[in-house]
C-alpha cells in the first residue's frame, strides 16, 4: 500500500515489534533540511522502531501537572539565582495553567523511537516485522511517513490479537464440549510418541513446566536415532505451534541437539533450562519473569 514494502514478517500474524525505514537521498541543493532528524541518518538510512507487545502505560493527568509545575519552579528558581527579572506583563499563574492545558492535550500516543542501523542487512537481522517505505530527497517528508506507520501497525496488531483471543476461546469451549482437553497424565500415558494426535498447547490444561521437564526433554534426549528425533521434535513443534515466541522453541530444540552430541555441554544444558523456564513463564503470563529470563539467555 502506497509503495510500502514488507521486507520481513507475516502480515497475517504480526509479531508486535516493527521497524520501518527509508533511504534518504542527498538534496539537490546540498543543504540540510534543518530538522533535528538530520543527525539520525546513518549511511543514508533513517529508521524507526516500535514495540507494541505490551500495552503502553501513560502517566496520569496529576503526574503530568506535577512534572510541569516542577519544571516551572526550577526555572523560576534558576532565574532568581541568576538575577534575571521576570517581564512585568508576565503572569506566572496563567502561564502555568496554559502549560497544563498543553501537556494534557488528547493526542494519539506513538510508542516508537528513532534508531540507528549501519545497513539494511542489520535491520533485516532484527526480530521484528520490517517495512521499507521508499526513497526520499532529504528528511522533510520521510519522518512524516515513518511516524504515521506505527499508528496503523499498532491498530492492526491489536486487532489480530483480539481475533486470536476470540478464536482461542471458541476452540477451548469446543474442546471442553467434546472432552478432548488433555492434561499431563493424558499425555504421559502415551509411550510410542511424544504427543498423541490432536494434542496442542490450546487443548492442554496442566503444569507445562512439569510436562517439559519430565516428559518432553527426557523423551527427546532418549531418542535412539536422529531420524527418531526429527519425527518427535516435529510433534513438539506442532504441539507448540500456538506459542507466541517460536524462537524459544527453536532454542530448546537447538540445546537438545547439542546435548545429544555432547552430553556434558554445560552451556547447552543451561540454555535448555532457561528456555523451558521462559516458555512456562509466557504460558502463565508472567511477562516480567519472561523478560528477566530472556536477559539471561541473551547474556549466554
Amino acid at each position: 500500500m502506497l509503495g510500502i514494502e514488507q521486507k520481513k514478517g507475516n502480515d497475517q500474524r504480526l509479531c508486535g515489534r516493527m521497524i520501518a525505514y527509508a533511504k534518504i537521498l542527498p538534496s539537490p541543493d546540498a543543504e540540510r533540511s534543518g530538522t533535528p532528524f538530520d543527525d539520525m541518518v546513518k549511511n543514508g538510512l533513517f529508521a524507526l522502531e516500535g514495540d507494541f507487545r505490551q500495552q503502553p502505560k501513560l502517566p496520569s493527568r496529576r503526574a503530568i501537572n506535577k512534572a510541569v509545575d516542577s519544571k516551572i519552579d526550577n526555572l523560576l528558581e534558576s532565574m532568581e539565582e541568576d538575577g534575571v527579572e521576570l517581564p512585568e506583563d508576565m503572569d506566572v499563574d496563567s502561564l502555568r495553567e496554559r502549560l497544563h492545558e498543553l501537556a494534557n492535550m488528547e493526542v494519539i500516543p506513538i510508542p516508537a523511537r528513532i534508531c540507528n542501523f549501519a545497513s539494511e542487512e542489520d535491520i533485516l537481522n532484527e526480530d521484528a516485522d520490517v517495512y521499507y517505505i521508499g526513497e526520499f530527497i532529504g528528511m522533510n517528508q520521510a519522518h512524516f511517513c515513518l511516524t504515521t506507520l506505527p499508528v496503523f501497525y499498532q491498530a492492526r496488531y491489536r486487532e489480530q490479537a483480539k481475533v486470536e483471543e476470540i478464536n482461542l476461546l471458541n476452540e477451548m469451549l469446543s474442546q471442553f464440549e467434546t472432552g478432548s482437553i488433555m492434561d499431563n497424565d493424558d499425555i504421559q500415558r502415551e509411550t510410542e510418541e511424544l504427543f498423541p494426535e490432536g494434542a496442542s498447547l490450546n487443548t492442554f490444561v496442566g503444569d507445562l513446566n512439569n510436562l517439559l521437564n519430565t516428559r518432553v526433554v527426557p523423551f527427546l534426549l532418549a531418542c535412539e536415532t536422529d531420524s527418531d528425533y526429527e519425527n518427535q521434535i516435529a510433534l513438539f513443534y506442532k504441539f507448540m505451534k500456538n506459542y507466541p515466541e517460536q524462537r524459544d522453541i527453536k532454542l530448546i530444540d537447538g540445546a537438545i541437539r547439542e546435548l545429544r552430541r555432547q552430553s556434558d555441554n554445560q552451556g547447552a544444558r543451561r540454555l535448555l533450562e532457561l528456555g523451558c523456564k521462559k516458555v512456562n513463564a509466557i504460558y502463565n503470563e508472567d511477562i516480567k519473569g519472561a523478560e528477566e529470563i530472556n536477559q539471561e539467555i541473551a547474556a549466554i
